[in-house]
C-alpha cells in the first residue's frame, strides 16, 4: 500500500520495478499538487538512503507499505523563512567578530570570516529572490532598499580591502553591516506573516 499524507494513493506497489521508480512517481504527483516530500517511511521505518540510488536496489517484493509525508511549497517556504532569522544572526555575529579581529591586527582571521560571511549574504539574497520569483512574495520598497544597501556595502568593503584600508573595513562591518541585520529581521517578519497567511488560506 502507498499512502500520501495518510491517504491511500492511486499508485500500487506492483506498478514499479523498484522503490526509486515509486518515489519518482509520487514525487511528481506531489509536485503537481504544489507539494514537496519531507519524509518517506518504508515498512513502518523512516527511509533514508545509505548510499546513492539505494532505492533502486529495493524491489517490489521487499515493499509492504510506503508512507509519504509532504507539505505545500508555501509551508516549506514559511519554514525556510524561520531559518533565515538564524542567518541574519550569524551575519551580525560574523561582522562584529571580523571587525574586532581587524582592530587587533589579526587580518588573516578576519579575511576568512569576511569571505564566509559574504558567501552567506549572497546565498541569503538568492533565497529571498527565489521567494519572490517562485512563491510570489511581494517585492516591497523595503526589500529593494535593503538589497541595494547590501550590494553597495559589499562593494565598499571589497574596495577597502583591495586598498588594505582595514580600519574602514572594520568600520563598515561594525557600523553598517551589523545594524543592517536588524532591518533584514524586520523584513523577514513581514515575509513570515505573508507566508503564514498563505498557509492558513490553503488549509482552510
Amino acid at each position: 500500500m502507498i499512502y500520501i499524507n495518510g491517504q491511500k494513493s492511486a499508485f500500487e506497489i506492483n506498478q514499479f520495478a523498484n522503490l526509486e521508480e515509486l518515489l519518482l512517481a509520487t514525487n511528481e504527483s506531489c509536485n503537481n499538487a504544489h507539494q514537496i516530500i519531507t519524509a518517506v517511511h518504508l515498512n513502518d521505518e523512516l527511509f533514508d538512503e545509505l548510499y546513492p540510488h539505494q532505492a533502486e536496489d529495493i524491489e517490489p517484493d521487499e515493499i509492504k507499505k510506503v508512507e509519504i509525508t509532504a507539505i505545500s511549497f508555501t509551508e516549506m517556504a514559511s519554514q525556510i523563512v524561520e531559518e533565515l532569522f538564524k542567518v541574519t544572526a550569524s551575519v551580525k555575529l560574523a561582522s562584529v567578530q571580523a571587525s574586532e579581529s581587524l582592530r587587533r591586527g589579526d587580518d588573516m582571521d578576519a579575511l576568512t570570516t569576511i569571505s564566509n560571511m559574504t558567501d552567506v549574504i549572497r546565498n541569503f539574497m538568492t533565497m529571498i529572490s527565489c521567494f519572490q520569483q517562485d512563491f510570489n512574495a511581494p517585492k516591497t520598497p523595503e526589500y529593494t532598499e535593503l538589497s541595494e544597501k547590501y550590494k553597495q556595502l559589499l562593494l565598499e568593503i571589497t574596495e577597502a580591502m583591495e586598498n588594505e584600508d582595514w580600519i574602514l573595513v572594520a568600520d563598515l562591518l561594525e557600523f553598517e553591516i551589523s545594524p543592517l541585520c536588524a532591518e533584514w529581521d524586520n523584513y523577514l517578519t513581514s515575509l513570515r506573516f505573508y507566508f503564514q497567511t498563505e498557509v492558513n488560506g490553503i488549509s482552510q
